[in-house]
């Protein structure tokens, strides 16, 4: 007998041959089963097809067990590859001697001592099974209903039929096509999978499709979880069980199979490569970009459903990823989860939402479900999966039925789509990319009952299909960006795809570079800048970055040769254009020979890019992110030859039937190529102020009546709108970055001067535009701070320098602020020696690192609030030793919901007794227990400084109210408030607060992280008011009771703090178990008047 070994030796060429044309099944099946460790699986994945076959034969070949196991795999996956393969195994693979398997009660045992191959079909639990016989009473096979306790619904029904004799395929019994059900013997479902799961042991012959006339019996089919097979058992004794042959099937189940072995095939190719434009083609020729090797996890959280203001994408996403607090559900995104059951009703969903920002990495999730289900790994439920872009959708014109629109674009399922759409709950949808639908769709309009025959304009087929008004069994997916909603009423289940968390940031890098210690390097780099470090949790811009930034670590370049001759870049700007010039330098002058400098190269490039950047620029404009073959014939661009040239990088190029349209493959590389056309086309100081002016407001300088730039005339009916300048602001800052770079000398080749011109010296001409906007306007909160991000884009000292001193005052209330835009405020503001007045952060939750980035500027602040910003001890430390500087000049210091905890308070403590210019300390909510309060006495007693103490809302403990107490008696002229009843002014302004958030989410969201609500019913309930004061604590409770409940019902669950008991047994419970003698009711210390300065502390 030859050992599997041998076999595989003497058969190596012609199974190159076969398994070469697609290895990505087997590879990954035989990485699955353990044949190959996942580093192998890796480095045979970088290796051309023909060599990853070579290479994995090569490594099983070194022993027998790894030969069997191999030929085990190939038996599993042979309905990818080509019959003569599979004819191949059933002539080789037929006398390895199967594993003993035990037997489980109540099923028959099937025993074959040379059958090569078992299929373990694994389920949770079998319900019947019927002894099928014909009607001569010959035994043929048997029905087994199975259900899957998993997926929660019952399996359909699986036949085993099996015939005697020694003729292959053929039937003993000329009545073989009546079957009669003989019995039928219950058995007992087994118990869960993980602990004793139910293996049904059956010998598989291999899938050998045949012609024969059609039976009129019962069609046997067996639908397994992976490949669906079909197959005959020859019928023997119990004893034993003759060889196999291949079981003869309908023309239909052949046809059935074929048909979608081909459409997972077929899905298979498209989606094993990640799509990459660093690299000819539109798609990365380099291994690396295969899926297994750089897909990473992404982060996503349940959807809230927030309003959407006018704010750029990106900057939004930044203020989404923000507020991502403990208390909210977060979860990495397998696509698999998607459709799994909702943990509270069990149920899984059958239509799901997944929004995200441009290049978060909603389609490449899309791809990789698409991956798993192809490979037969995942979602397995499902026989088939259809793809669907809207991006591709949008370009059909005619009305058109669902059946029309899946045969056009599955050919290969033409034939069984009729018997596919009558199983439709087995079915999915994926609808991409919502936001690129060129038509309007109406969610609003009346339901229309249509079938899959219904001729409707696809927008109308479309809502229908997401409604549920068409196919409702099925289940759908649908991608979108956040300008391009659709309604939460229609989807089971919303989430908001939020990108990379810092661990999948480094594991990126870690998938991109060939060198782990490039890898290392660079993304140390990347972590120590604020600017890439905010920008690379967007997968596609970290992508960017990784490219860029390889052109300065990476050891395949040698020194000499390195084309940028520059720092590695810092800021946004400088990532794009060093992302840009190694583009055009490896693909427009990859055949040159010799060294070319950077003004040669980008010379050479400049009439392209010029007429590049002026359709980015003018589409930007009218918000525009689709392109005909004539749009690009209009600004002198040949479409013909985009392919060609450095452009196929950066316009992708689509094809639907006749139609062809392009698109930049990322919207910042149109808005940076937009800037690039700027500031290479002005030719003075007075066009990029004017420039700055209108992107900056949207107001025109006179007498321009229309944008810098527009000269082309729009066509008729294309009047060019006047541009939200909030989705300016990407745009915006990468022009300013542009101009830093014209005046450094980097568009040598573009623009052929620096920019001076003869109106004098450009830093101090933009800076003195910068001083008159921060002194002459009233700025909006968003608008102010994309002038800072200007400004850090410029990176220019005069400029900066002219500008910092007139910003005496900053307010971002409310704003969601990345670490990136607290080193924006912190760049600008410390070019100036001057006092700040007020520096107001309340509720924009940027967290430690964020308040460390402002350390250094800190110190000049006279009233700095900082509430609710998820802070920690180490932000509460670092003030600490803010308020020990010799330069402090802060007066006033709100610090409220924040969770400093007992040793940040200490800190605070032993700071402030030296301190001789705070005067106001606001500590609401922090988190202070007895042990925060041992040096107090000893530290307060000592200032004399301060006049006002408020630290409501925390549990001091006993020994702490005594402290209190002392320090009272110790600072007579300290105002100290430690109840809520304790001031009335302290009582209104947290009525104000409840009201706020009863409009307000997201400082909901603040509060809640705090669990603040909480702790002021506790504070009211633990203190005893007399008069006016007892009125509004009891008005104060009973309105944040209320705001609980409504919270609670709109997310549709109880609060978590009434379960089970009533409002006032919750208050008795909680004043029976706190109840302490010493409990004061009244003010702890002097105080004279109202609170009235609390209402800017809360």
């Amino acid at each position: 007998m030859v050992s599997a070994q041998q076999l595989l030796h003497s058969h190596r060429e012609v199974l190159l041959d076969w398994l070469s044309v697609n290895p990505t099944p087997l590879l990954r099946w035989l990485a699955d089963a353990g044949v190959l460790t996942p580093e192998q699986y890796r480095a045979v994945l970088e290796r051309s097809p023909t060599n990853k076959v070579a290479n994995v034969l090569e490594q099983v070949c070194t022993s027998e067990e790894s030969s069997r196991a191999f030929l085990q795999v190939l038996r599993q996956v042979q309905g990818y590859y080509c019959t003569q393969l599979q004819e191949w195994i059933r002539q080789h693979c037929t006398e390895t001697p199967p594993h003993p398997q035990p037997n489980t009660p109540g099923v028959r045992s099937f025993k074959n001592s040379y059958t090569s191959f078992q299929t373990s079909v694994v389920w949770r639990s079998l319900l019947t099974m019927e002894v099928l016989r014909s009607g001569a009473g010959v035994e043929l096979g048997v029905l087994l209903s199975l259900r899957d306790e998993d997926a929660g619904y019952l399996m359909r029904t699986v036949t085993l039929s099996y015939c005697s004799g020694p003729s292959y395929g053929t039937c003993p019994d000329p009545e073989a096509s009546c079957l009669g059900v003989s019995a039928v013997m219950p058995v007992q479902p087994t118990c869960p999978f993980e602990e004793d799961p139910l293996m049904l042991q059956l010998p598989t012959p291999p899938v050998f499709l045949t012609e024969r006339k059609k039976t009129k019996g019962l069609l046997s089919k067996l639908h397994l979880r992976g490949k669906s097979q079909e197959f005959t058992l020859p019928h023997t004794d119990e004893a034993s069980v003759t060889p196999l042959r291949p079981p003869n099937v309908t023309r239909s189940a052949s046809s059935s199979a074929a048909s979608l072995n081909a459409h997972r095939s077929t899905l298979l190719r498209q989606t094993e490569r990640l799509m990459s434009y660093s690299e000819g083609g539109g798609q990365d020729s380099s291994s690396h970009a295969h899926i297994d090797i750089r897909y990473t996890d992404l982060f996503v959280t349940e959807d809230d459903e927030r309003p959407t203001d006018d704010q750029h994408e990106y900057f939004r996403f930044a203020g989404r990823r923000s507020p991502i607090y403990p208390h909210q559900a977060c979860r990495l995104i397998h696509p698999r989860d998607l459709l799994n059951p909702e943990p509270q009703t069990g149920v899984s969903p059958k239509r799901v939402k997944v929004k995200g920002v441009a290049g978060i990495g909603k389609s490449v999730a899309v791809q990789r479900l698409l991956y798993e289900w192809a490979l037969g790994k995942q979602l397995q439920s499902f026989s088939c999966v259809f793809d669907l872009r809207f991006r591709e959708l949008g370009l059909i014109e005619e009305p058109v039925s669902l059946r029309e629109l899946l045969a056009s674009r599955f050919l290969y399922l033409d034939g069984i789509l009729p018997d596919l759409i009558r199983c439709a709950e087995s079915l999915l949808f994926i609808l991409d990319g919502l936001d690129e639908f060129r038509h309007r769709l109406d969610w609003d309009g009346e339901d229309l009952q249509l079938t899959v025959d219904t001729k409707v304009p696809i927008s109308k087929l479309l809502v229908a299909l997401v409604r549920g008004h068409l196919l409702p069994e099925c289940s759908l997916i649908l991608t979108t960006r956040p300008s391009a909603d659709a309604p939460k009423q229609f989807f089971q289940q919303c989430c908001v795809v939020l990108g990379f968390q810092e661990k999948h940031v480094e594991e990126y890098t870690t998938r991109f570079y060939r060198d782990p210690l490039v890898a290392k390097t660079v993304f140390s780099y990347i972590a120590k800048n604020d600017s890439l470090f905010a920008l690379s949790f967007i997968p596609l811009y970290c992508y960017i970055i990784c490219s860029a930034l390889a052109e300065f670590f990476s050891t395949d370049h040698d020194k000499d040769e390195r084309s940028l001759d520059l720092d590695p870049p810092r800021t946004v700007s400088e990532v794009y254009y060093c992302y840009l010039y190694t583009t055009i330098k490896h693909h427009a002058l990859k055949d040159r020979a010799g060294p070319t400098s950077r003004p040669q190269v980008l010379a050479g490039v400049k009439e392209q890019l010029m007429k590049l950047g002026r359709l980015a620029y003018e589409s930007l404009l009218r918000n525009r992110i689709l392109f005909h073959r004539k749009d690009l014939e209009e600004f002198g661009l040949d479409p013909t030859g985009i392919r060609s040239t450095f452009l196929s990088q950066i316009l992708v190029s689509m094809k639907e039937e006749k139609v062809e349209m392009f698109v930049f493959f990322h919207l910042t590389i149109q808005e940076y190529l937009a800037a690039l056309f700027c500031v290479v086309r002005f030719s003075s100081p007075a066009d990029i102020l004017a420039g700055l002016h209108y992107w900056c407001f949207g107001e025109p300088v006179p007498p321009a009546e229309s944008p810098p730039l527009t000269l082309n005339l729009p066509p008729a009916g294309d009047d060019l709108e006047r541009p939200r300048v909030e989705h300016l602001q990407m745009f915006t800052r990468f022009f300013c970055g542009l101009v830093r770079a014209r005046l450094a000398r980097l568009l040598e080749g573009l623009a052929m001067d620096c920019l001076g011109g003869e109106d004098g010296d450009l830093p101090a001409q933009i800076g003195d535009w910068f001083q008159s906007q921060f002194r002459n306007r009233e700025l909006s909160n968003q608008t102010t701070l994309n002038l800072l991000h200007c400004l850090m884009e410029l990176h220019m000292q005069e400029t900066t320098g002219r500008t910092a001193p007139e910003i005496r005052t900053l307010n971002l209330f409310k704003m969601k602020l990345s670490v990136v835009d607290c080193a924006a405020v912190y760049y600008v503001l410390k070019f100036s020696k001057h006092r700040l007045k007020e520096l107001n952060l309340g509720y924009s939750n940027i967290g430690n690192r964020g308040f460390s980035r402002l350390g250094p500027i800190l110190h000049r602040c006279e009233s700095l609030y900082v509430r609710y910003n998820c802070l920690g001890t180490d932000a509460a430390i670092l003030e600490s030793a803010v308020l020990r500087s010799e330069d402090c000049q802060v007066k006033k210091l709100f610090m409220c919901g924040n969770r400093m905890g007992p040793e940040g308070a200490r800190a605070l403590w032993a700071a402030l007794e030296h301190n001789n210019t705070v005067e106001e300390v606001y500590l609401d909510i922090t988190g202070i227990t007895e042990t925060g309060t041992e040096n107090l006495v000893q530290c307060l007693s000592r200032n004399t400084a301060l006049k006002s103490l408020t630290v409501v809302g925390n549990e001091l403990g006993e020994a702490g109210w005594e402290r209190l107490k002392e320090l009272g008696r110790l600072r007579p002229d300290l105002r100290i408030i430690g109840h809520f009843v304790d001031d009335l002014g302290l009582l209104e302004a947290y009525l104000g607060w409840v009201d706020e958030m009863q409009t307000d989410r997201e400082q909901m969201d603040s509060v809640k992280n705090a669990d603040a609500l909480q702790s002021v019913l506790k504070g009211l309930w633990l203190s005893k008011g007399t008069g006016q004061n007892a009125v509004k604590a009891k008005e104060l409770e009973t309105k944040i009771l209320q705001l609980l409940e409504s919270r609670s019902l709109d997310c549709g669950r109880k609060p978590e703090h009434l379960e089970g008991e009533t409002h006032t047994d919750m208050r008795r419970t909680l004043e029976f178990r706190t109840a302490r003698p010493w409990l004061p009711g009244r003010r702890v210390g002097p105080s004279a008047g109202l609170h009235s300065t609390t209402v800017k502390g809360i």
